[in-house]
């Protein structure tokens, strides 16, 4: 499914410098155009749910320092298509425990210097958006943003760019920054959906000038030399309605069978390790897509969700799983020739039969699998754009066993899946949004927290709006999008709620001011 990084519009960036205290604060405390009701909500039995925070933009990750500080980011720009003048700036804020509030740091690059530069390595200190996520570690909080990973230290002020460069200037990008056994983790996102550049990616290229993007593999890898005509109408780097472009390949570069494409050790879909300070980049493994949430877990394993891929021309799927994986040392998961452990050529997918074709020769698969007939399976599948987000693991003071993870669930975007159940005819024989059966239009998936059982794969709903519809539907006043989740201090669990994202005719677009902090508790 559509992750906070699937970007269809960028919008304009700025270098708005902060105002005076009590105007941030102003800011910060901007009124909430979202009915909020925590009644809507259904929860597991003994708990009570609040709004810590109301009236946020695009809010994306949550994290606490040892003194009970609660810090947010807000994603800013470039996010969900928002159009500019429609998008406030991202920034990292601080919600202290007496209540008050303010900005940490919102200097954001201009879009004429992004522009300008061919890569982050080449422009100034600063916030390329979206923001990603923030997690604090040891007096700093680490910050994921486009191409780029930095700390705010909080003692001094000082805004430093540790890792910069990273190959992110597409739909999806770099994520959460986590730490484990004194190593930063982090992923690094593909680009687009399925290794070609496809339309939503071709109008980021466009706004950020940025026209040799292509996806990076990890290792060398062979192509079958097929090559897709991608939709480059209405944008400026391209005049023709279409381009031939084939797989790991800049928008109009074609590709011939038995081409290969070198290996880079900072490639995309990916999981990487580093020191604290950024040195030291190590890859852990690659062939994933698209992840938002990714913890340790008690027995030191590593885990992700991931995202489901998208019916995007030219390379499309439907009906891609939201899987979870137990991410290995060295390695390949399959994309981009398998989706959820499944090779795209399965009917499941329902795309064109002359889509349902490898990129990849079956002598790279073998190569890359090192023998295996298929790539690692996923421990758990989610239900089909669900849009598996932020996780974390269970707390048994909170009564989730620490061994499951709760995932907060984005919910669809896709029109096309609000209401639709799986068949592997599809697209054929499936009812239009328009005339689907009564009972089936607003059977609408995500939109809540899960627990998952990583013994048995088994899925349930924890934490979800009465009507199980997002809020704003309704107007319920309930979850809309939950996108990341995190524990307090006192065992507590707090939702990022990222707020309203609408699907028209102009594409999809979020709605600033829309955005909750929720605070689950135990009753007593």
């Amino acid at each position: 499914m559509l992750a906070l990084a699937a970007l269809i519009t960028a919008c304009s960036g700025s270098d708005k410098s902060r105002g005076d205290e009590e105007q941030a604060v102003a800011e910060v405390h901007q009124e909430s155009r979202r009915k909020v009701d925590p009644a809507a909500i259904v929860l597991p039995a003994g708990m009570t749910i609040r709004a810590v925070a109301t009236g946020l933009s695009y809010p994306v990750d949550v994290t606490f320092d040892e003194q009970g500080n609660t810090y947010l980011a807000e994603a800013g720009g470039h996010t969900y298509g928002t159009m500019p003048g429609r998008a406030p700036e991202a920034r990292i804020l601080q919600l202290e425990p007496d209540g008050t509030t303010r900005i940490l740091y919102d200097k954001v690059l201009p879009l004429n210097i992004i522009k300008a530069k061919d890569s982050s390595s080449d422009m100034e200190e600063g916030l390329i958006p979206p923001v990603t996520g923030v997690t604090y570690h040891e007096g700093r909080l680490y910050i994921s943003h486009r191409s780029r990973y930095s700390t705010l230290d909080l003692a001094t002020g000082e805004f430093k760019t540790i890792i910069n460069g990273l190959p992110s200037w597409g739909e999806f990008l770099n994520a959460k920054p986590i730490f484990y056994d004194g190593k930063m983790y982090f992923f690094l996102s593909t680009q687009g959906n399925s290794g070609v550049v496809e339309e939503h990616w071709v109008k980021v290229i466009d706004e950020f000038n940025k026209p040799n993007t292509r996806e990076v593999p990890g290792e060398d890898v062979t192509l079958t030399g097929k090559n897709y005509w991608v939709p480059t109408e209405k944008v400026k780097i391209v005049e023709a309605d279409s381009t031939e472009t084939g797989a790991y390949a800049s928008l109009g570069e074609t590709t011939r069978a038995g081409q290969v494409v070198k290996g880079e050790k900072i490639c995309n879909g990916a999981f990487f390790r580093c020191n604290p300070d950024g040195s030291n980049v190590e890859r852990i493994a690659w062939g994933l897509r698209s992840s938002f949430g990714y913890r340790f877990s008690p027995d030191g394993r590593l885990i992700s969700t991931m995202n489901s891929a998208n019916p995007m021309p030219p390379r499309g799927l439907y009906f891609d799983y939201e899987p979870v994986y137990e991410i290995k040392q060295d390695e390949w998961y399959g994309w981009p020739d398998f989706y959820s452990g499944i090779p795209i050529t399965d009917e499941r997918f329902g795309v064109k039969k002359e889509d349902r074709t490898f990129v990849l020769t079956r002598e790279t698969h073998q190569r890359l699998l090192k023998g295996k007939k298929q790539p690692r399976q996923p421990i758990a599948l989610l239900p089909v754009h669900s849009a598996a987000e932020g996780m974390v693991f269970g707390n048994s003071r909170f009564g989730v066993p620490d061994n499951d993870i709760l995932v907060a669930e984005f919910g669809v975007i896709i029109p096309f899946f609000k209401g639709k159940e799986y068949h592997p005819k599809l697209p054929e024989g499936v009812p239009s949004e328009e005339n689907a059966p009564a009972g089936v239009k607003y059977n609408w998936p995500g939109f809540r927290v899960q627990q998952v059982n990583l013994t048995s794969g088994q899925a349930t709903d924890l934490i979800y709006n009465k009507n199980r519809l997002p809020a704003s539907v309704q107007e319920s006043g309930g979850l809309e999008r939950p996108i990341q989740l995190e524990w307090g201090r006192d065992s507590s669990l707090y939702i990022v709620d990222f707020g309203v994202v609408e699907f028209d005719d102009t594409g999809m677009n979020a709605q600033p001011y829309t955005g909750v902090l929720w605070k689950v508790s135990k009753t007593n």
